[in-house]
């Protein structure tokens, strides 16, 4: 008997889960036990209802609960019966230790015992060992040739290890049904085995048991019901859009969906549908109405809705049908009917009362459906496993992965009570997770040929690990040592690479490869190029594969017409990075579309600009002492700006929503006032906004700039050829005459007349952080040189030859990060050599990158990767700049006279120097 204190908690404990099981379990569930029981206690005799059955062959059983027993007894009596159980030593000790239960069964029901002999010499061998394990026996059994275990330094290596073994043995016309990966840690492993054996090209399925969501037919299923909900989420209509079984849309209807979601970054999916074309949108909203019947309609109707939908709409049987092929088609195949025989239970419950809706059964219905890869698709292909899956199954040759403690044997962790419990009564015994191990690893062992056992020296976090005690015991019986070391043999296309790359003739290793057959000719031809290229750029100076082009190329791809007027950002581009520029500009490649939740940096540094210049032009009148702010009240100037700020964002027309996009609104109008006129609600958390936004920022700024000069000109364009612009053509000359084109907008003019000399300020809004003025006086950047050489082109000209002239950015940061950086003046000692600077420095610069690019040199950048920003380029992959040797690079390209080397990058000279007329 029990003792009192565990018996009364154990009582108490299952009828507390005979309440909840009545509770919330309906009727008509059974469960595994319940079933057999129902066999076991039957009226009608077993042999009656199934006439068929010749014999019952009972395998892979060790163990047995009392309603087994029972079920087994009644199978006995009533049919003919073969029970098969692997024995290893004397069916009660060792590693047999955990079948004396089964043992005992059989031999209480009267089985005559038939003992089969290992067939064949490995069977000998390694029953030998077998018989050995757990067992005290001083002598030692020879590890036999047919067993072999590897040590590698990761999980990953073991894998790579395992299919290079796998491309071997395949290479040498072994059938993948002869081969098997046995993983007990079959989650801790699947990414390394699907990743690894697709890049090594091994036909292989995973037999283990895995979940009905997981696959593309269930995940249909899943999705349609979560649609079914009262506020459909959007991920569910992305994910069933998504799903290749699906077609009901095209595919670019399919990813405007996707784009949507994230750019709206909403959880629902009713503001997608404003996105839309109306076509998608209209059949959106038919599926999500056809689907709101599953949850306030009867358990018949939603039966036949769930139903029409999957065979009709979505003609998912055909769709499984043409998916792929093999076994992943055999996977989804085995879906589709699990899928119907689910349904079709439901045909017989429309008799059945129940509280739940249609749409609460089916989703308890679907949930953790289990599937197995059908064995008829796994043919062609080797078999991946995990350890309770190859019991049974006998193959020739089989890789144990992953054999370490954590992994195998794997001991359950129980509360001490429970442990406690079931140590009290056999009733409520579980069995012992270690003598499991030993007699699954003992059976396998027997059931094989051959054995590679693999382990791992470290985890995946590098964290240390133990080997599994079975690999213990199978040391002290045979002496087996691991084999340690990097297996660097070579068993896919990725392993040659490496392997040629350590090579000291690499082109004579490729064309080599090629010569065998191991790379194919068109490999071999772009391949060799790859190295032909590769070589070229490891050297520092300017080769073919360095960015550079014949001048008459360039006249071809991109002639005068194209290149010139210049701007001043595409200047600063070209001198950022040569090669960026020429795919950018000259090849035309286009920059992906990346899903942004917020308005990009250039949107908002474009709406920005928009919205400064129009509150400001709206407060100029006809004269021409520019804008006085102070002659205005601050909030009518606050008014005033929101609207103009809410009138662009209006016309801006951004396709954003969200808890991003209110964000972003917010930082930019908080402090304005909240009117009705304002875009965000201020104060709706999680949306607290800053106390000052941009624009509130950027008043109270200008306010407060006593004595500065009064904002005269805005986007003031210079250059021909601009929108909604009259200029004529502007050009900077150099000092041997010849000229360079340039167009664009000065953002702002301020005129200042309050001394005895007027001065002109020049600033350009940057809604990012303000360059040094440093890169502008050492030819990295031109924007302010160009604003004060094309001043002339925009104001009188008296004003520009007898003014001081300034120049500067003007940060305007959100949300309330505003500077105003001394200007480029500040670099010189005097206006004189201001003036110089412009008149004679910078035309000449602004004329060696026009013939730079004139002449084809678009190689890569000669600034530091922080200066050229290569962290965030999108041609990082391919560019190969390798800045350790940027100084040596930048001596040879200085070498040609055709390229430009900024200031900023030379050693050889100073800017006095180059700023004086010597």
């Amino acid at each position: 008997t029990l003792d009192d204190r565990i018996a009364a908690a154990t009582v108490d404990a299952y009828r507390h889960y005979q309440d909840l099981h009545a509770d919330y379990v309906d009727e008509w569930v059974c469960t595994r036990g319940e079933m057999f029981d129902a066999v076991a206690t039957a009226e009608q005799s077993l042999s009656a209802f199934s006439p068929e059955l010749d014999v019952v062959v009972l395998s892979g059983y060790h163990e047995f609960r009392p309603v087994e027993r029972r079920l087994i007894e009644r199978l006995a009596d009533e049919l003919p019966m073969i029970a098969l159980l692997p024995l290893h030593q004397d069916g009660r000790s060792g590693v047999d230790a955990v079948a004396e239960d089964a043992l005992e069964v059989y031999e209480a029901l009267d089985f005559e015992t038939v003992e089969l002999e290992p067939a064949d010499e490995s069977g000998q061998t390694f029953g030998t060992i077998t018989e050995s394990l757990y067992c005290p026996n001083p002598d030692t059994v020879p590890a036999p040739d047919t067993l072999r275990w590897r040590e590698l330094p990761t999980p990953e290596r073991e894998i790579r290890f395992v299919a290079r073994e796998l491309r071997t043995e395949l290479a040498n016309g072994r059938d993948p049904d002869d081969l098997a990966v046995v993983v007990p840690g079959t989650e801790a492993y699947s990414g390394y085995v699907e990743d690894t054996f697709d890049t090594f090209d091994i036909p292989h399925v995973t037999t283990a048991a895995s979940q009905l969501n997981r696959t593309f037919t269930g995940s249909v299923v899943h999705d349609l019901l979560n649609l079914a909900e009262p506020d459909p989420r959007a991920e569910d209509l992305t994910s069933l859009l998504a799903n290749p079984l699906v077609d009901v849309v095209d595919t670019d209807q399919a990813n405007a969906v996707t784009a949507a979601a994230r750019r709206r970054d909403t959880v629902s999916v009713s503001p997608l549908l404003d996105d839309l074309d109306d076509e998608a949108a209209a059949l959106i909203e038919e599926l999500l109405a056809t689907l709101e019947s599953l949850r306030t309609g009867d358990i018949e109707d939603a039966t036949e809705t769930l139903c029409r939908l999957l065979d009709v709409q979505f003609d998912l049987e055909a769709a499984t049908e043409d998916y792929a092929n093999g076994a992943e088609k055999a996977v989804e195949q085995r879906a589709y009917d699990l899928v119907d025989e689910v349904l079709s239970s439901f045909e017989s419950l429309s008799a059945v009362n129940s509280d739940l809706s249609p749409l609460a059964l089916f989703t308890r219905a679907f949930d953790g459906v289990p599937i197995r890869v059908p064995q008829r698709a796994a043919g062609g292909h080797v078999e991946v496993m995990g350890m309770l899956d190859a019991r049974m199954r006998s193959f020739e040759k089989v890789f144990l992965v992953g054999v370490t403690s954590e992994h195998f044997p794997v001991t359950p962790e129980r509360p001490a009570f429970f442990e406690e419990m079931t140590d009290a009564h056999p009733r409520f015994d579980t069995g012992d997770e270690r003598l499991r191990g030993r007699y699954l690893f003992a059976t396998l062992l027997a059931n094989v040929d051959e054995l590679t056992i693999t382990t791992p020296e470290t985890g995946d976090d590098e964290s240390a690990v133990v080997r599994s005690p079975v690999l213990d015991e199978l040391q002290r019986v045979t002496g087996i040592e691991p084999e340690d070391g990097v297996d660097d043999r070579v068993g896919s296309r990725e392993d040659l690479q490496r392997h040629v790359a350590a090579t000291a003739d690499r082109r004579a290793a490729v064309s080599r490869a090629g010569d065998r057959g191991d790379l194919s000719p068109e490999q071999t031809k772009r391949t060799d190029r790859g190295l032909h290229c590769a070589a070229n750029r490891g050297t520092a100076g300017l080769s073919d594969h360095d960015g550079v082009l014949d001048p008459e190329t360039v006249d071809e791809v991109y002639p005068l017409s194209e290149r010139e007027p210049y701007s001043a950002s595409r200047i600063e581009r070209y001198v950022e990075c040569g090669f960026k520029f020429y795919a950018d500009e000259v090849l035309g490649i286009e920059d992906p579309d990346d899903v942004e939740v917020v308005p990009t940096p250039l949107e908002t540094g474009s709406y920005v600009h928009d919205v400064l210049e129009r509150f400001f032009a709206d407060l100029q009148d006809e004269t021409e002492d520019g804008v006085d702010l102070t002659n205005f009240d601050r909030d009518d100037l606050a008014t005033h700006l929101r609207e103009v700020a809410v009138d662009e964002l209006r016309d801006a027309d951004f396709e954003y929503g969200g808890l991003f996009y209110e964000r972003w609104k917010a930082e930019l109008f908080a402090g304005l006032g909240a009117g009705e006129s304002a875009p965000y609600e201020a104060g709706s958390k999680p949306h607290d906004a800053p106390e000052q936004g941009l624009f509130a920022t950027f008043l109270d700024n200008e306010l407060s700039r006593d004595g500065a000069g009064r904002p005269h000109l805005f986007e003031a364009p210079f250059g021909e050829g601009l929108p909604d612009s009259d200029a004529g053509p502007f050009t900077v000359e150099r000092p041997d005459g010849s000229t360079v084109s340039i167009r664009g907008y000065i953002d702002r003019v301020d005129v200042s007349r309050d001394g005895e000399q007027p001065t002109l300020t020049l600033y350009d809004y940057k809604t990012g952080r303000a360059p040094y003025m440093t890169k502008t006086t050492s030819g990295t950047k031109f924007q302010l040189p160009i604003y004060l050489l094309a001043v002339a082109e925009v104001v009188d000209g008296d004003l520009f030859e007898e003014g001081s002239l300034s120049a500067t950015y003007y940060q305007v940061r959100p949300p309330n990060d505003l500077k105003v950086p001394r200007g480029v003046e500040s670099k010189f000692d005097s206006e004189v050599e201001l003036r110089r600077f412009l008149n004679h420095v910078v035309p000449e610069w602004l004329g060696q990158i026009d013939e730079a690019i004139a002449n084809g040199r678009f190689h890569t950048t000669l600034l530091s990767a922080r200066g050229a920003n290569c962290r965030y380029c999108d041609y990082r992959r391919a560019c190969d700049v390798r800045h350790h040797r940027k100084r040596e690079f930048v001596d040879k390209v200085h070498e040609d006279d055709t390229a430009y080397v900024p200031l900023r990058v030379r050693d050889d000279e100073d800017i006095e120097a180059v700023m004086s007329d010597d």
